[in-house]
């Protein structure tokens, strides 16, 4: 299925100059640029039906880390952000479980949303991942999961909300709270201890909406998930270098097992 017939065209223009430096202003000024009715509602139900059919080959995963993604430091002072802990449940469709004629495959799998995308990023060349489970993912969520708070350790992620939970499930963003050479470490503190809503917004995560985030310097979480619907997103791994692979203690983490 051509891109033309998955994405909303009328609205966002993959070829259209215009429309892609308009949104890399955006990412460039705010570090996320959200996208809604990228997909429209009749390919999302497609969607949602083929990820509902795989949801037997998730990996659940749940762990207790910091916002960094590692374990607890005791060098630093009780309280501190490299110390304190943050718990998170999510399970995880790997990608070399999504068959070929599954929708979300069919986006991910296209030049023409991965040059766009290199666009918007203000980068000349992208490069899909060349891990076997991570390149595309399937993300569900049930009533209790959550996502801590945390920083991502890649310079950007593109996820595609395809159903969102009944309630709860939000996407808090405090974005741009730090930078490679500060570490912000009293902000990052303010906003786990609830002390920083100002600086905290809800990014909209509607059925349909690509988002395109700088999670390395974005603290962000998503809130515990309420009632029976699962929340289901699609997470695109793309990287400016080709090759690029996760470690294995990260791919028994997230999946379970390791490629034979």
């Amino acid at each position: 299925m051509s891109v033309a017939a998955l994405v909303n065209t009328n609205e966002w223009p993959l070829s259209d100059f215009q429309t892609t430096t308009r949104l890399r202003d955006i990412f460039q000024r705010d570090g996320v640029v959200v996208l809604p009715e990228f997909i429209s509602r009749e390919v999302v139900m497609r969607m949602v039906t083929e990820t509902e059919e795989l949801v037997a080959l998730a990996h659940r995963s749940e762990s207790h880390k910091t916002a960094y993604l590692s374990r607890p430091d005791d060098s630093f002072p009780v309280g501190h952000p490299r110390r304190t802990v943050q718990s998170s449940a999510v399970e995880v469709i790997a990608y070399d479980h999504i068959p070929a004629h599954h929708a979300v495959r069919e986006l991910y799998e296209s030049d023409e949303l991965m040059t766009f995308v290199a666009g918007v990023l203000g980068q000349e060349k992208l490069y899909r991942y060349a891990d076997p489970f991570g390149a595309l993912n399937l993300a569900v969520m049930r009533a209790g999961d959550q996502l801590g708070w945390h920083f991502d350790m890649t310079d950007f992620v593109v996820s595609l909300a395809l159903q969102p939970s009944q309630a709860g499930g939000e996407f808090e963003n405090a974005q741009k709270l730090r930078t490679a050479t500060d570490e912000n470490y009293e902000g990052v503190q303010s906003v786990l201890s609830g002390d920083a809503s100002h600086c905290v917004r809800v990014e909209p995560m509607h059925a349909g909406t690509l988002m395109i985030f700088n999670g390395r310097t974005s603290l962000h979480k998503v809130t515990p998930i309420m009632g029976n619907t699962v929340r289901i997103v699609a997470l695109l791994a793309y990287d400016t270098q080709s090759g690029t692979d996760s470690s294995d203690e990260l791919k028994l983490a997230r999946y379970g097992r390791l490629p034979q």
